[in-house]
């Protein structure tokens, strides 16, 4: 047997669907305006925009303010046939009223530009709260469209700074700025020679260069509420010309009086360097009242120094000079033993103490200096790298004499 339904009941459950399809959606329209900062006296335009809505034909809104920090000096560019403002800053609103004909307008839609003025002081904020007196259809219904309001912010800031008390520090191929934070920003642009470098937070920045190189900073405070920047600081900087770095090295370190017997002393300067270009001049003096030139030098020394107990070292200077104009030197001074032609020991004197030393390292060898082979290095009186019949020659020519 089939089912009675209600005939009743039926025609409840058809009304409700009616009602149901009819039924419009969740309201989507919202009037807003947007958040406003602007320095002391400043004047400012903030949009005040109906958006998503659909054939609206009439609108009817208050803003109140605080009108100890914010006036409303106007209303314009409306995108409605007619709008008209009734603006009473003595109260603190702004009454804005507006009408499109025909079918309305719809989508977003600007209700005015309105022109705001700031008359507080800084760091002061007020509430620009909308309120909704009427949003219609533009049809005879007049039919009232469901709508929100999304209030914002007036803020008096004061204008960002630039950062002050820049100094600098430089290498040969660096520079680093630093400065002090500047007030209202929220960061610093870092432009260098008038191109875009950077944003900081910070309060330095560091930059790669060539050697010599002239660089020109600027730096421009940003407040990113008032998306406005500071006048800008500059500072301009040539890196200077860093000096070279003398150095010596000695191939032999016990050396003897070779006017006589023949003993070079030879110094390298190679090891010298300059760490923003090159080295143009080598200026030896040998501390004998005798001087040279050259990356490596040679020189024959015809005297000695004793002191009556011991050999007194002779200093040896080196100046060395860049290849940059203006030139830069360095100079560097180093002593330099010096002993009577034959004496091996430095005691002094040419006896068996000595003929011992090179019988001893007889037959060593080296190639560009004696190392840490001091004994070696003594035996080699002659300077040419090896201790052989030369030395002894030298050890018995010389037999008996003393240093004085």
């Amino acid at each position: 047997m089939g089912k009675i339904f209600n005939p009743a009941f039926i025609a409840m459950l058809l009304s409700l669907l009616l009602v149901v399809s009819i039924t419009p959606a969740a309201a989507a329209t919202t009037i807003t305006i947007g958040n406003i900062f602007v320095e002391p006296g400043e004047t400012s335009v903030a949009p005040v925009m109906i958006e998503d809505v659909t054939h609206v034909g009439t609108v009817d809104i208050t803003i109140f303010y605080d009108p100890s920090i914010i006036h409303v000096t106007g209303a314009v560019n409306s995108e409605f046939d007619f709008m008209y403002p009734v603006i009473n800053n003595s109260a603190g609103f702004v009454r804005i009223g507006g009408i499109a004909y025909g079918e309305g307008v719809s989508g977003d839609i600007k209700l005015a530009d309105l022109m705001l003025e700031a008359v507080g002081d800084a760091d002061e904020t007020s509430t620009l709260s909308i309120t909704i007196n009427e949003l219609k259809v533009a049809d005879a219904t007049e039919t009232t469209i469901p709508s929100g309001v999304q209030n914002s912010n007036f803020g008096i800031l004061n204008p960002p700074q630039p950062p002050v008390i820049l100094s600098v520090t430089t290498g040969c191929h660096w520079i680093k700025w630093t400065w002090t934070a500047c007030s209202n920003s929220d960061f610093v642009e870092v432009r260098i020679n008038g191109i875009w470098i950077g944003n900081c937070t910070g309060q330095y920045y560091n930059y790669n260069v060539s050697p010599h190189s002239t660089q020109t900073i600027s730096l421009y405070g940003y407040n990113s509420s008032l998306n406005r920047y500071s006048t800008h600081i500059n500072q301009t900087i040539t890196i200077p010309n860093f000096p070279p770095v003398a150095d010596v090295r000695f191939v032999h370190w016990y050396n003897n009086v070779g006017s006589i017997y023949n003993c070079r002393t030879i110094f390298d300067a190679s090891v010298s360097s300059d760490p923003d270009g090159s080295i143009a001049y080598y200026q030896w003096s040998f501390g004998d009242g005798n001087s040279g030139i050259g990356e490596l030098a040679e020189h024959i020394y015809g005297s000695y120094d004793w002191n009556g107990t011991g050999y007194e070292p002779l200093t040896v200077t080196l100046t060395v000079t860049d290849d940059l104009d203006p030139l830069v030197n360095d100079i560097i001074t180093v002593p330099v033993n010096v002993y009577v032609a034959g004496d091996a020991n430095g005691d002094g004197r040419v006896n068996i103490l000595d003929a011992t030393i090179v019988g001893l390292e007889w037959g060593d060898t080296c190639i560009s200096g004696w190392g840490e082979n001091v004994n070696g290095d003594r035996a080699d009186l002659n300077n040419d790298c090896k201790v052989n019949i030369l030395d002894a020659v030298i050890i018995g020519a010389c037999w008996g004499h003393v240093a004085s």
